[in-house]
């Protein structure tokens, strides 16, 4: 199985209250550029598991497709 990448949706705005700051984060590392979780978790300094579970939550609220 490939890895999986997440691209943000065009509806992302920084200063939505509803995201946290590491969720910002990661979705301002994807506005910039496809990433897997091991990039991004490089990339945010946070471990795998934290990012995993950001973009699940970013996603559940809309803010992420799959890709």
């Amino acid at each position: 199985m490939g890895k999986l990448y997440y691209k943000e949706l065009p509806l992302f705005h920084l200063y939505d209250s509803d995201l946290t700051g590491t969720q910002k984060l990661l979705m301002t590392l994807l506005l910039v550029e496809r990433y897997d979780i091991y990039d991004l978790s490089c990339l945010a300094r946070m471990r795998p598991e934290d990012v995993a579970a950001d973009l699940a939550e970013l996603k559940r609220k809309g803010y992420l497709q799959g890709r």
